[in-house]
């Protein structure tokens, strides 16, 4: 046989499978991170903004009947109830900022009635939870925190998609090539699992690199895939290697097999 009839190569591209799994975790990750920062930056902050200037209705309806005769004095000198931590309202809030002027309307007591019409004015909810809805200061970092490592999973998830679209798994006569690595010769590849192959596209090759025993996989997913219509890339590459292959191979044992053989040691041994 000449040597040109036994040249032969087989390459697999990264699939389309895994470059739309990688671009929808991309959206993801970077949807949660953006979800999470702005909740740290402006959503948290403003809940707590709105909160005080309900508790600020809230207290001026405890005060309404003890300050009622010289209320449009009493109104005048209080101011909203925030908190002592800054960082907890939005950026720019003016902390000696004075009761809202509707309050200078009340009758009776009447700040709930109040509230509703001015927080439908502002866009605000109108039904406020204080214990539930306010934010303290670690819930807001806790939000700074998420976001961090929502932007460092897109960070890593477009990295190994640049990373495995430059990349291809290949096969040819002096042996495989894994992705991103150099030609593993035939006679080197000491043990081939292919137990994943059939369910999961994955089989494994443990090779000699010198005297040391490396491993390295033959992914199917990721490059090649399986598609019929295409010539089935990845399975021609695994069929090319297991057709050179003369080291030890891991199979999946059928079940059917060994029941079958438990049935003939059975006979064996009854009386």
């Amino acid at each position: 046989m000449s040597q040109a009839s036994e040249d032969f190569e087989v390459i697999c591209h990264p699939t389309k499978w895994f470059l739309w799994r990688a671009l929808l975790m991309i959206v993801m990750f970077g949807g949660f991170a953006c979800y999470f920062l702005y909740d740290w930056k402006m959503g948290y902050p403003k809940k707590n903004y709105v909160i005080a200037n309900y508790q600020a209705f809230s207290d001026a309806g405890s005060a309404w009947a003890d300050h009622r005769e010289n209320w449009a004095d009493f109104i005048s000198k209080q101011t909203i109830p925030f908190e002592e931590e800054p960082a907890m309202y939005p950026a720019g809030t003016d902390f000696e900022e004075k009761w809202p002027a509707i309050l200078g309307t009340m009758e009776r007591g009447n700040d709930e009635e109040l509230w509703k019409q001015y927080s439908a004015e502002k866009g605000w909810d109108q039904q406020i939870n204080v214990s539930e809805d306010r934010k303290p200061i670690y819930k807001i970092r806790e939000q700074l925190i998420a976001a961090s490592a929502c932007f460092g999973l897109t960070a890593m998830t477009l990295f190994f998609l640049i990373r495995t679209k430059s990349r291809v798994m290949k096969v040819n006569s002096r042996g495989y090539y894994p992705p991103g690595g150099d030609v593993i010769p035939f006679e080197k590849i000491i043990r081939l699992d292919k137990r994943k192959w059939e369910t999961k596209g994955l089989a494994t090759l443990t090779y000699l690199d010198g005297e040391e025993e490396k491993k390295t996989k033959i992914d199917g997913m990721v490059y090649g895939q399986f598609k019929s219509e295409e010539g089935a890339p990845a399975e021609s590459l695994f069929q090319k290697v297991l057709s050179k292959f003369q080291g030890e191979l891991i199979e999946l044992v059928e079940e059917e097999d060994e029941e079958e053989e438990q049935e003939t040691k059975g006979e064996e041994n009854s009386p």
